[in-house]
C-alpha cells in the first residue's frame, strides 16, 4: 500500500493537463482545455480538462475523473499502479508498506491458498490422473496447464475445507469468496470433481475460480459467486495471459468459454479472452478498449451464437469501438476448426460488425411485406444511432438503404431525429445526490455535513450511497478520500452527473448548495412516501376500514405540512 503523503505529493506534482497532453491533443478553451475524447469516437471535441480543478470530463460519453483515473482508464491500470507510474514520471521516490487497511489481502490470500491445493491435486501422480487425462483428451497440453495455472478439485465433499483448516485458513473468508458452501451439515467444498480454471487479473492475483465437471453431472460449468474480489460481469478469462498479445496485435478475440481460450492458445493464437459464464458486458469491453483497436467476436454458428454476436455488436457500438464477427460452421468449435483448417483460416470469414448485424436483422423479417420492411428499418436505424462518427454513420446508412430499397434521404431524416433525441438524453441534469458528491470533491468539509444530516439513508442511488459511506470510512482511516472518490465513481460507472456538475460555474456558497441538495432529496423522499400512503388510503377506503383510514389521513396531513415546510425553506 502506498502512503497517503506519497499520493498527495504525486497529486500535487502531476499536472493533469501535462499528463493528458501526452495522450490527447488539447487546445485552450477559456479557463479549460478541450480535445477529442480518447474513450469514444467523436468528430467535435467534447473532452474538457480543468487545470484549476485538476479534473477531466467528456460531455459526450460521460467519462470523468482526476489524473489517476485517466491513467487507470486509458492504460488499464489499477489505482496503485497509476500512482506508481506518475511517481516514476515525476521522479518521486515511492515507498510501500503493508498497512492495516489492505482489506482485500485476506481474500487474495485465501484464494491463493486454494489455488495451491487445486494445483497440487492436478499434479499428484494418483489423485490428479483423471483430470490430466481429461485435459489431454481435450487437446490441452501440459504447457497450457502451467501457463493458465489449471488445477483439479477432488470429488470429496470436505477435501479443500480440511486443507484450509490444516493451513490456518479462515473458513468464513473461504465461504465469502465462494470456495465453501454452507448447508445443513455445515460448510462443504463448492468445487468437486472438476478441472479448475483460476480467474486472474492481469497482475496475476486470483479473483475467483471456474470449474468444469469431469464426466457426467450438472451443472457442467460452475463459477465462483460474486464476492468482494470478483464480479463475473467485470472480469475476462485469460486476460493476464492475453494482454501483451492484444496490445501487440491491436486486436482482441472474444470467444465463448474457457476451453475455447485454451484451445486457441494451444495453436499459438494468444490474444484471446472469454466472458465468465454470462453474456458479454459493457465493463468487459471497457477492459479491452484501452488495449486494442478492434474486437473480434468468435462464436458458434448456432442460433445462440448468433444472438450473442448480435448483442455484442450493439454493446461494441455503444462504446464507440470497432470490430468484426466470425461465426464458426455448425458443429465446429475453435479447436476443431483450427485442427482441420489451420489457424490462418480462423478469422478468414470475418464480417464487419455492422454489416453482420444488418444481414442478421434482414434474416428475421419478410422484406416482401411492407410491415416487415418497416420493422427491419426501425431496428437498423436503432443500430445506426449508436454510431457516433457522422461520416461512418452516413456510409452505413447508405449501405442499409441499399439493403432495404429505401431512399437514403428518408432514412437520414428519421435517423437525424433519433440521434438528436439521443444526444439530449446523454446529457442529463445532475441529480441532488450527484451534486452532493461533487460538492464533497471540491469542499472536503461537506463530508462532515453529510454525516451530521443523516441524508444518506434517503438516497435512491445505492451506488452513490455506498461511495459516500466508503469515503467516510476512508477519511476516518486517515486516507485521501478526495483522490479516491473519482476512482470509486469510475469503478461503478456512475460519475457522469458528478463531473458534469464539477465543470459548471464555481460555487461561492457551498453551505447553501448543500442545504438545497438535502432539501431536494428529502422532498423527493417525502413525495415517494406520500404516494405510497395514498395507495394505502385507497385500499382502506375500498375495504371500508374507517379506523385505519382515519390514521392514514392524519399521516397524510403530517406529510403535507412537512412538504410545505421544505418548499418554504427553499424560497427563504
Amino acid at each position: 500500500m502506498i502512503p497517503k503523503e506519497v499520493i498527495d505529493r504525486v497529486r500535487e506534482r502531476a499536472d493533469i493537463v501535462e499528463v493528458i497532453s501526452s495522450y490527447v491533443s488539447l487546445k485552450p478553451a477559456g479557463r479549460n482545455y478541450k480535445g477529442l475524447c480518447p474513450f469514444h469516437k467523436e468528430k467535435t471535441p467534447s473532452f474538457m480538462v480543468s487545470p484549476e480543478k485538476q479534473l477531466f470530463h467528456c460531455f459526450g460519453c460521460g467519462a470523468g475523473g482526476n489524473v489517476f483515473t485517466f491513467l487507470m482508464r486509458y492504460e488499464g491500470l489499477s489505482f496503485q499502479e497509476a500512482v506508481k507510474a506518475l511517481a516514476e514520471r515525476y521522479g518521486i521516490e515511492i515507498r510501500e508498506f503493508r498497512g492495516a487497511y489492505d482489506k482485500l489481502k485476506p481474500y487474495h490470500d485465501i484464494n491463493r491458498l486454494a489455488y495451491e491445493f487445486f494445483r497440487a491435486k492436478l499434479l499428484h501422480p494418483r489423485e490428479g490422473r483423471t483430470a490430466r487425462e481429461y485435459l489431454l483428451s481435450r487437446g490441452i497440453a501440459p504447457r497450457l496447464w502451467e501457463l493458465y495455472a489449471l488445477g483439479y478439485a477432488p470429488s470429496g465433499w470436505e477435501v479443500l475445507k480440511g486443507f484450509l483448516e490444516s493451513r490456518g485458513g479462515d473458513l468464513l473468508l473461504a465461504e465469502e469468496v465462494g470456495l465453501l458452501v454452507r448447508g445443513e451439515r455445515g460448510l462443504y467444498d463448492r468445487f468437486r470433481n472438476r478441472v479448475i480454471f483460476p480467474i486472474e487479473d492481469y497482475r496475476g492475483r486470483i479473483l475467483g475460480f471456474g470449474g468444469r465437471i469431469i464426466g457426467e453431472g450438472e451443472p457442467k460449468y460452475l463459477n465462483s459467486p460474486d464476492s468482494p474480489l470478483y464480479r463475473k460481469g467485470e472480469c475476462l478469462y485469460g486476460l493476464k495471459q492475453a494482454r501483451d498479445y492484444i496490445i501487440e496485435k491491436k486486436e482482441a478475440i472474444v470467444v465463448e468459454g474457457y476451453f475455447d481460450v485454451l484451445s486457441l492458445a494451444q495453436h499459438d493464437v494468444r490474444n484471446v479472452v472469454a466472458p465468465l459464464g454470462t453474456a458479454l458486458t459493457i465493463p468487459q469491453l471497457r477492459i479491452l478498449k484501452p488495449l486494442c483497436e478492434r474486437v473480434v467476436f468468435l462464436f458458434d454458428g448456432d442460433e445462440a451464437g448468433r444472438r450473442a454476436a448480435m448483442r455484442s455488436v450493439e454493446l461494441l457500438l455503444q462504446e464507440g469501438m470497432e470490430g468484426d464477427v466470425v461465426l464458426l460452421p455448425e458443429g465446429e468449435d475453435p479447436d476443431s476448426f483450427v485442427r482441420g483448417r489451420g489457424k490462418e483460416s480462423l478469422l478468414s470469414g470475418r464480417s464487419r460488425a455492422v454489416e453482420f448485424y444488418c444481414r442478421e436483422v434482414l434474416r428475421n423479417y419478410d422484406l416482401g411485406d411492407p410491415e416487415g420492411r418497416y420493422r427491419a428499418a426501425q431496428t437498423l436505424l436503432g443500430l445506426l444511432e449508436k454510431i457516433e462518427d457522422p461520416l461512418r454513420r452516413r456510409f452505413y446508412l447508405e449501405y442499409v438503404s441499399s439493403l432495404l430499397g429505401v431512399e437514403p434521404q428518408l432514412l437520414m431524416d428519421r435517423l437525424k431525429m433519433g440521434v438528436e433525441r439521443g444526444f439530449r438524453r446523454r446529457i442529463p441534469s445532475p441529480s441532488a445526490e450527484e451534486a452532493l458528491l461533487a460538492l464533497v470533491i471540491q469542499h472536503e468539509e461537506v463530508l462532515d455535513w453529510v454525516r451530521e444530516s443523516g441524508i444518506l439513508e434517503e438516497f435512491t442511488s445505492e451506488a452513490l450511497r455506498d461511495i459516500f459511506k466508503e469515503a467516510l470510512k476512508t477519511r476516518d482511516e486517515g486516507r485521501d478520500f478526495v483522490t479516491e472518490i473519482p476512482v470509486m465513481l469510475q469503478e461503478r460507472g456512475v460519475g457522469e452527473g458528478v463531473f458534469a456538475f464539477l465543470f459548471a460555474e464555481g460555487i461561492e456558497d457551498p453551505r447553501r448548495v448543500f442545504e438545497d441538495c438535502v432539501r431536494r432529496i428529502r422532498l423527493r423522499s417525502l413525495r415517494l412516501r406520500r404516494e405510497r400512503l395514498i395507495e394505502e388510503i385507497r385500499k382502506a377506503e375500498e375495504a371500508g376500514d374507517e379506523g385505519r383510514l382515519k390514521v392514514l389521513l392524519s399521516q397524510q396531513q403530517v406529510f403535507l405540512m412537512e412538504e410545505r415546510a421544505l418548499l418554504e425553506g427553499a424560497k427563504a
